[in-house]
């Protein structure tokens, strides 16, 4: 039986059917057939399919049945159970067709933006203006170029019979086919793929693309396997997921390396196989990291100047047991405290100046150990340190610092009458006795009274390394959050020969950028200014788009509090903006009494932070 005769079968079961102009809007033929439902002695809410829903399955996706399902949703009437089906089909078709209709406006972005440079840059804008990541602007972009030379997909699309992600699959498969076999796959798939699951539209192409050339399925093989890469994804409660795109024999070596690992359990081993599994593949990892070399003896190189390791951040009051605010895993983000002290437990501990979201330079940054602690909680004090004097500057001007230093320099040496050895081109010692300014080293007087750390190359040192890389973890593009290790580090001011390197290659004026947004900046896509008190960085883009991105929290301890006395808040009801922390919370929310470690020396000035790496490959 057709579609059709199945059609008018289920209306003649329901009575009298609507009668209404063929060509009437589909609002009127709707409430026609509603009316007609209702008017049924059969009908009910239970009713598996009506009149009405039929109006709806055959509608085109387009404003009216847009205007159509928003009146539904309002609530004033109770459709039928087999009506309720047919909107929800039709909100996946109007999704559809709006794939198909934002397609036809990125087409036309590149169409003016012709090249590769065009394709690059509008990726990495709608990125932006979306507020999503690279890899999903590239699909949206990739996506418009493969419809505009697929007009079958594109009108499947528009239709709303084709989801994205199943037209993605057909333009992806039929990429490398010639015209005269790309459009009759494409013409199979689309009618195939509209009943049918993704995983089967994927394998039933495969099938078509093999069938209709075998020689050039070979080619495309040669290519999607260039593309083979490993890729990390967050998952809740301190998961990820690691996946790999491989050729299909690699993967099965893979596969069968870590399932025979994982074969045989001990009698006492209460794991299940999937968790022998990924202990293995774990395994397999963590000894390459702890001897830093492969079992075939190839060496792990370095990476910012130093062994690749995995790194946690965690306050020293979560470290000694005596709160529960979350730690930071880079590369990852929040894990509970408990985890990180288990880490910790064969890790190595690194101090780091940075004790909270603020940059450094102008006193402590701490989290809410000092005023927090001691009175009304202002989350702010978490964010920015104080500001600098008028007339100080913070490191972002390298022509003003130029300026100052040498203006400081010269009073100093007036005052002592004397002169100044050159100073060397390394990091200098911090130090407060500013008589040191005397030897006539700006290093001295930067780090001394300006609390900036600085080096006289282009080139960072790699105590300059370290500590850009631990304050801003990713890079600082919006949006992109690949590991500040891999990053190349930018000088936000464009570096230029005719500026003493000193006051350059200043902590305040350098960033984290990966290779592709750092190249942007360097062509001028983007343009980029970083506020060196809040860290927050700003970008602009030629269309006039202006976004920003926070500096990265590596001390969660102010939000925990926060959060904490929120909850409180909502659970006793009370107002409790002008309420200490301790007075009377409710019983769960009482924070763990201090007891390892003595506040005073734990808190000088605010949380001290510690950096932890673990030789055996272990986040700690």
């Amino acid at each position: 039986m057709s579609d059709e005769d199945e059609t008018a079968r289920r209306w003649s079961s329901m009575g009298e059917e609507a009668s209404v102009p063929a060509g009437a809007p589909i609002g009127a033929r709707f409430q026609a057939a509603r009316r007609a439902d209702r008017a049924n002695p059969a009908w009910s809410f239970e009713t598996g399919w009506s009149q009405a829903a039929a109006v709806v399955a055959e509608a085109a996706a387009d404003a009216e049945l847009l205007a159509l399902l928003e009146e539904e949703c309002d609530g004033r009437t109770t459709p039928d159970e087999g009506l309720l089906v047919e909107l929800v089909a039709a909100t996946d078709r109007l999704q559809n067709h709006l794939a198909g209709v934002q397609a036809t406006f990125v087409e036309e972005l590149l169409e003016r933006r012709r090249g590769s440079m065009g394709v690059s840059r509008t990726r990495d804008e709608l990125a932006l203006r979306l507020a999503t990541t690279g890899y999903a602007a590239e699909t949206v972009v990739a996506r418009a170029g493969a419809l505009a030379g697929a007009p079958d997909v594109a009108e499947a699309v528009r239709r709303g019979c084709l989801s994205p992600r199943k037209a993605d699959l057909i333009t992806e498969a039929t990429d490398e086919l010639g015209l005269a076999q790309a459009r009759a796959v494409q013409q199979h798939a689309v009618v195939f793929g509209a009943d049918h699951t993704v995983p089967q539209l994927r394998r039933e192409l495969e099938a078509a693309v093999l069938a209709v050339d075998p020689a050039e399925a070979e080619r495309a093989r040669e290519k999607a396997v260039a593309r083979r890469r490993v890729v990390r994804e967050p998952a809740r409660h301190g998961m990820e997921w690691v996946s790999a795109l491989l050729p299909a024999e690699a993967a099965a070596c893979v596969y069968t390396a870590v399932d025979g690992l994982a074969a045989d359990g001990a009698a006492d081993d209460e794991r299940t196989v999937d968790q022998r599994r990924a202990d293995a593949f774990t395994g397999v990892f963590e000894e390459i990291l702890a001897t830093g070399a492969t079992v075939g003896g190839v060496v792990v190189p370095d990476r910012q100047g130093r062994r690749p390791v995995v790194r946690v951040s965690v306050t020293e009051p979560v470290l000694a047991g005596d709160e529960q605010s979350p730690a930071v895993l880079h590369g990852y983000g929040p894990i509970t405290a408990a985890t990180a002290r288990r880490l910790a437990a064969g890790g190595v501990l690194e101090q780091s100046r940075y004790g909270g979201t603020g940059p450094p330079g102008a006193g402590g940054t701490g989290p809410p150990g000092g005023a927090a602690r001691r009175g009304l909680f202002d989350p702010m004090n978490e964010v920015l340190p104080p500001a600098r004097a008028p007339g100080v500057p913070d490191g972002t001007d390298p022509e003003r610092l130029v300026n100052w230093v040498h203006a400081r320099l010269e009073w100093v040496r007036r005052r002592t009458g004397g002169g100044g050895a050159r100073h060397s081109n390394t990091d200098t010692a911090d130090t407060t006795d500013t008589a040191a300014a005397g030897a006539g080293d700006p290093l001295t007087v930067m780090v001394g009274e300006l609390g900036l750390v600085a080096c006289d190359s282009y080139a960072p040192s790699r105590r300059l390394r370290d500590l850009v890389t631990g304050r801003d973890q990713t890079c600082r593009f919006p949006g992109c959050m690949v590991p500040a290790w891999r990053c190349q580090l930018d000088h936000i001011v464009p570096f230029d020969p005719q500026v003493p390197a000193w006051a350059q290659t200043v902590e305040t004026n350098l960033q984290c950028l990966c290779a592709h947004h750092h190249q942007g900046k360097t062509e001028r896509v983007f343009s980029v200014e970083r506020d060196s008190r809040s860290g927050i960085t700003t970008w602009r883009t030629r269309t006039g788009h202006v976004y920003t991105r926070l500096p990265e929290r590596v001390d969660l301890s102010a939000l925990t509090v926060q959060l904490r006395r929120d909850a409180a808040a909502i659970w006793t009801g009370e107002d409790v903006d002008d309420v200490f922390w301790w007075d009377d919370p409710p019983e769960d929310m009482t924070p763990p009494p201090v007891h390892l470690l003595d506040e005073r020396d734990i808190l000088p000035g605010g949380d001290v932070l510690e950096e932890i790496t673990n030789q055996r490959g272990n986040a700690a």
